[in-house]
């Protein structure tokens, strides 16, 4: 028995609780979501997920799969890449964070007394930019986002109206400068937002302007000082 319960337990994946407490929001009945359950376990045994994953987990061709999967592809809860075939949940991921953002409102809402009649729903676009912005700094930082730092990173996108590739490349050069974490990235964002900089076009003319710090005469020298320049303009934060 005791052999038993260590092998159960060995043969073991973690779900995100949601799939099982609110497959409902998914537009799921309870068949569908166990179900998909079962397709996503490869996405979450090895964080990947393609239709020969699908088709091995399910024991069934990769045809059958195709079909298995299309359901959930037509209500976009799930998405595959048109070039590598890999399928990720982006969809899935959009839909449990509007659900989040409404009971957060609702709870303070309900702290308050007041009614928030100015919050606005958050459109496709701007879920899709969100759930691909909370994977890349979670992938790079290697941690999960806070939800003071994922109401950050939204602030950024409705407030601030930064496009997502201006705070992708924060996060890049914070990853390369060897500083993971959301306060250096949120300093070299707001340095950038004091300049006036409101695309990454504006960003990168400004680093090749001539004479700038970090550009040199020398090729030899230019990762030195280029490493120098982000030192002297973002350690201090």
């Amino acid at each position: 028995m005791i052999d038993f319960m260590q092998q159960m337990l060995s043969d073991t994946v973690v779900y995100p609780y949601a799939l099982i407490r609110d497959y409902e929001a998914l537009d799921l009945d309870p068949a569908e979501a166990l179900l998909l359950l079962r397709i996503l376990h490869p996405y979450y045994l090895k964080g990947d997920l393609t239709v020969a994953d699908v088709s091995s987990e399910l024991s069934v061709s990769e045809n059958e799969a195709k079909l298995i999967l299309l359901p959930y592809l037509d209500k976009q809860l799930l998405e595959e890449d048109p070039v590598t075939h890999h399928i990720n949940c982006n969809g899935i991921i959009e839909i449990f964070y509007e659900k989040w953002i409404s009971e957060q409102r609702q709870k303070k809402t309900a702290r308050t007394g007041k009614k928030n009649s100015a919050a606005p729903m958050l459109d496709k676009e701007l879920l899709h930019n969100l759930s691909q912005l909370y994977h890349s700094f979670e992938r790079e930082l290697g941690n999960t986002l806070s939800p003071i730092q994922s109401e950050e990173i939204r602030s950024w996108l409705e407030q601030d109206q930064m496009p997502p590739e201006l705070i992708e490349e924060a996060l890049k050069r914070a990853v390369l400068q060897g500083k993971r974490n959301f306060a250096y990235i949120k300093s070299i964002l707001t340095k950038w937002r004091e300049a006036g900089y409101t695309t990454l076009d504006e960003v990168i003319k400004n680093d090749l302007k001539p004479g700038k710090k970090g550009s040199s005469k020398s090729q030899s020298k230019r990762g030195e000082n280029k490493k120098s320049q982000y030192n002297e303009i973002y350690d201090k934060y």
